[in-house]
């Protein structure tokens, strides 16, 4: 494998010439390119000399690219063998749940119809034995031609080196972390994941976790900037999650159900020991019994009221894929 620099104009298998180079992370590089054979815009990654999982990064690429469900990001090509390792798949023009949530959170019909969608494509990919184990707010791309796209189903994965012998639980969280993100505009999962605010929290015997308390001397309560998330804790006591509807005024009770139910937070509507959500195929059924709304053509979701004065964000290109 060549152990020289990539520079943009360089053409990989005879037909994809690098364009513009978007992101480097953790030994790999992706780039826009254009497939001169087929005259169509095109992702590439591409491999750093000495990157430990390139056979097993084309091999998850190639697994990936049997999928059928166009919610999923297709991959047209993947190869090792010659001088330089890459993996090809389509280019992806929207914008990312991250993107959309830092105008304000969604409207809720459009937040479960959102990942209604994202949870049906990924419950396609566990029927095919594929996983992402990585879900993010950066995922999750409404695309320009109004639909729905999955990104980095098996890649990532491997690209960060993230294994789990719980596959479908671990997505599962991942979908139920971006459902509380579109319903809250904040992240409850691995900062590294999303630039969003951190969801607020409370102590674990529920204090401050109600709209309709009032203020309590042994609670703490710090209402940051946008950058940062509220938390409300009490002395010597871990803290956990606010439910959406804590956070966000507007959160139907059944939506904020099945958000608890797939993060393992109280879930008040189901009783005292509601039933978990651990399965993509078990999270979409469960939005398909909440109301949804049609999403529109491309031109942004359509925000709930803020919490707080938000700053527009950049929108259109979403091009993270494997």
């Amino acid at each position: 494998m060549s152990t020289s620099v990539i520079e943009p104009g360089a053409r990989l298998a005879g037909r994809y010439r690098l364009e513009e180079r978007i992101k480097d992370s953790g030994g790999s590089s992706l780039w826009k390119a254009i497939d001169e054979i087929l005259a169509r815009a095109v992702a590439v990654r591409t491999f750093e000399p000495g990157f430990p999982r390139v056979r097993e990064v084309v091999t998850a690429a190639r697994a990936a690219s049997r999928l059928t469900d166009p919610r999923l990001t297709q991959v047209f090509d993947a190869d090792d063998s010659g001088e330089r390792a890459y993996v090809v798949s389509e280019w992806v023009v929207g914008e990312t749940l991250e993107q959309m949530l830092a105008k304000a959170p969604l409207e809720p019909g459009r937040a479960t119809t959102l990942l209604f969608e994202a949870a049906e494509a990924l419950t396609a990919a566990h029927a095919a034995g594929l996983a992402h184990l990585c879900l993010s707010p950066r995922d999750l791309v409404w695309t320009t031609g109004g639909t729905v796209k999955v990104l980095g189903v098996a890649t990532d994965a491997v690209l960060a080196d993230h294994y789990s012998d719980s596959p479908a639980a671990v997505d599962t969280r991942g979908l139920g972390s971006m459902l509380y993100a579109a319903l809250t505009a904040h992240w409850p999962g691995e900062p590294s994941r999303s630039s969003l605010p951190a969801a607020p929290t409370a102590n674990a015997s529920g204090s401050g976790a109600s709209r309709a308390s009032g203020p309590r001397e042994d609670l703490t309560v710090t209402t940051p900037d946008r950058g940062a998330a509220a938390n409300v804790t009490a002395p010597d006591e871990p803290p956990v999650l606010l439910a959406p509807r804590l956070v966000q005024a507007g959160v139907p009770s059944a939506v904020d159900d099945i958000v608890c139910r797939s993060l393992g937070l109280p879930a008040p509507a189901s009783g005292p020991n509601p039933e978990p959500i651990t399965t993509p195929a078990d999270f979409a059924a469960a939005l398909r019994r909440v109301p949804r709304t049609p999403l529109p053509l491309f031109a942004g979701l359509g925000s709930a009221p803020a919490p707080a004065p938000a700053a527009p964000a950049n929108t259109t290109t979403a091009y993270r894929q494997p």
